[in-house]
């Protein structure tokens, strides 16, 4: 009984299925990482953004105080805060805006969308 080896097709047809495999395992593996390169690379510049709206806050409120130290009372409501400035406040995350407590005279940034910011 002689023995068989593998022929030489045979061969060729399983190199050329691991070559397959192999192509289509390394299309997948350099998509991945240029997704995940490009969402590392939005995502600080809407953080960035975020930042930029708590600093807006931040400068509404100093203008909160302000008023308390010269009138002896917190500004009635949003609209009189938004009175103190000289236009609305323009926040970087379209769609947010900010609460007032009149009784307490705090500010907080109310983020509609936490995807885009």
């Amino acid at each position: 009984m002689s023995q068989r080896g593998f022929g030489f097709i045979e061969i060729i047809i399983v190199a050329a299925v691991v070559a397959l495999a192999g192509f289509l395992l390394m299309q997948y593996f350099t998509s991945t990482a240029k997704t995940v390169e490009r969402l590392q690379q939005d995502r600080p510049l809407a953080r960035t953004r975020l930042a930029a709206d708590q600093a807006t806050l931040v400068s509404v409120q100093g203008m909160v105080r302000n008023y308390q130290a010269e009138k002896g009372q917190w500004p009635p409501d949003k609209t009189a805060v938004v009175g103190l400035m000289m236009s609305a406040p323009k926040f970087q995350c379209s769609g947010n805006d900010f609460e007032y407590e009149p009784s307490t005279g705090a500010l907080s940034l109310t983020i509609t969308d936490d995807s885009r910011c």
